[in-house]
């Protein structure tokens, strides 16, 4: 960058103009009405990005993150206990529902992520039946999310930024959904 303060002039430069803010001690030229602006302390800290959701924000987030943990565990099971092409299926929705999981994350860092679980009614199923209600399982799953985020991607109460991330996560859900169906229609 070019210095364009003149020899022994004091001061910052200005990145824009090249001029320079008077340092320190030549405050006392200012006029009374001109405010200074403090730095901020060294040890504080960035505001996270999720500092400003209103408390529907908070209440949509804290209610998608409880259905999403539940996809994710569902998603678990069907990886270890279905068939080959149920553990490709699994394997998509889990990595899809990890990245949705840190994209609300993002937007609300303080909030405690709780731990989910695949239905109890899956868990102990046999082999031969398990397959059919775990399909079943994740098309009612992505069925009611897909309400959430269409309904949450349109209100007027919750923020932009939760607007958005439910408008964004809608295609990927109607993917699901189909991926989903297709399997179901193949079974």
């Amino acid at each position: 960058a070019c210095d364009r303060r003149k020899q022994g002039e004091d001061g910052d430069l200005s990145p824009q103009t090249g001029a320079t803010n008077p340092a320190p001690d030549d405050t006392a030229d200012l006029p009374s009405n001109t405010a200074t602006v403090a730095p901020p302390p060294a040890n504080a800290q960035a505001q996270p990005a999720g500092a400003r959701l209103n408390p529907a924000d908070e209440s949509f987030i804290e209610q998608a993150s409880h259905a999403n943990e539940e996809e994710i565990a569902t998603t678990e099971l069907g990886m270890s206990r279905g068939s080959a092409k149920t553990q490709e299926l699994s394997r998509m929705l889990n990595g899809d529902h990890i990245a949705l999981r840190d994209r609300m994350t993002e937007l609300s860092p303080n909030r405690e992520l709780a731990e989910g679980a695949a239905p109890a009614d899956l868990k102990d199923l046999p082999d031969e039946a398990f397959e059919g209600k775990l399909l079943a399982t994740y098309r009612t799953q992505h069925e009611k999310a897909i309400r959430a985020f269409t309904d949450a991607s349109t209100n007027p109460t919750l923020s932009e930024p939760i607007r958005a991330l439910a408008g964004e996560t809608l295609p990927t859900l109607k993917s699901h959904l189909k991926a989903v169906t297709d399997a179901q229609a193949s079974e």
